[in-house]
């Protein structure tokens, strides 16, 4: 499971790289059309493990629900609205934007309601954690039918919107899958021959690649069934990754990554364009992606250890006692 969510962070910091060097005018056409194509990989997996690590918390007090997860959510998630709010004037003016930036400070007082950023993904994880004990003692049949239909509906961009709302409504059904059937999840890949998580990886791949080359996403469903192979072809993958250290590493420390990335790239990216003429490199359009990504992940992880003894720049990542209790 570590190795899975490994997998999915290190995904979600490439996909991002990738954006954000794109927008300085580097030619990444090549790594956009790999991110799209494992894109039913990158979330879907995430949302899984996610769900399988939540378990437990559904059998919990709302106390101690609000003390261990939601307080946390709730913390990062409006103090680092307040940081991406500063680090993305940066990605304003990669994009050519001119004017005064502290426009955006308006926004931030929305946030709450309409998350921007790559934090809908915090705010998501609240609001899933909230719904999914609210919703517990329904049959799992309706659980997942309903959610399913929604995320077929919203995985179909048949749904036009804040990227928070929308986004639950795609990946919610994930989540609850990672609760509501984690003892199947768990017992499929642990018993899972080789031969079968090589053909769940190669049905993943198969659906991907087509859905890229032929526009299949744009029908109704079928990148709904892509995602669900994703989450099969990602355990897949994970089996593989769970003899490595590293992925098994990152996948502990997913937070403070995926808090901590984004701001990272945008600094990395934005000195590069400032010093370079990237539009005149385009070669580095082949290399830069990964390695800002591996970057970004290093400095995310040197940070969060740097600041985890220090009183104050601690709760960068960790909601203090009194707001916890």
């Amino acid at each position: 499971m570590d190795a899975g969510r490994g997998l999915a962070i290190a995904l979600v910091v490439l996909f991002h790289s990738t954006n954000w060097l794109g927008e300085a005018g580097l030619d990444v056409v090549g790594w956009q059309v790999f991110d799209d194509t494992i894109a039913s990989i990158r979330l879907p997996l995430f949302f899984t493990m996610s769900g399988l690590f939540a378990v437990k918390w559904m059998r919990a007090s709302w106390r101690d629900l609000w003390r261990a997860k939601i307080s946390l959510f709730v913390w990062v998630f409006a103090l680092w609205s307040v940081i991406a709010t500063f680090s993305f004037m940066l990605g304003l003016n990669l994009q050519g934007a001119e004017g005064n930036y502290l426009g955006q400070l308006k926004d931030l007082l929305w946030a709450p309601l309409l998350p921007r950023f790559e934090l809908w993904f915090i705010w998501a994880l609240a609001l899933f954690f909230v719904v999914a004990k609210l919703i517990r003692r329904l049959p799992v049949v309706v659980q997942l039918g309903v959610t399913g239909i929604l995320s077929v509906v919203a995985l179909s961009d048949l749904l036009i919107g804040n990227a928070g709302w929308v986004g639950s409504a795609k990946y919610f059904f994930f989540f609850l899958c990672g609760i509501l059937l984690r003892d199947r999840i768990i017992g499929w890949s642990t018993s899972a021959r080789p031969l079968t998580l090589v053909v769940c990886f190669v049905a993943w791949v198969v659906l991907a690649v087509s859905g890229t080359v032929f526009a299949l996403s744009a029908v109704p469903g079928y990148y709904f069934l892509c995602c669900i192979a994703g989450v099969f072809g990602g355990v897949a993958v994970s089996h593989v990754l769970a003899k490595i250290p590293g992925p098994r590493f990152l996948g502990t420390r997913t937070l403070p990554v995926y808090l901590t990335h984004t701001t990272v790239i945008l600094v990395l990216v934005w000195i590069l364009w400032w010093t370079l003429p990237l539009e005149d490199l385009s070669g580095l359009g082949t290399v830069l992606p990964p390695v800002i990504a591996a970057a970004a992940i290093a400095t995310s992880l040197w940070i969060s250890r740097v600041v985890a003894t220090r009183p104050v720049l601690r709760h960068l990542y960790e909601q203090p006692a009194w707001f916890a209790r």
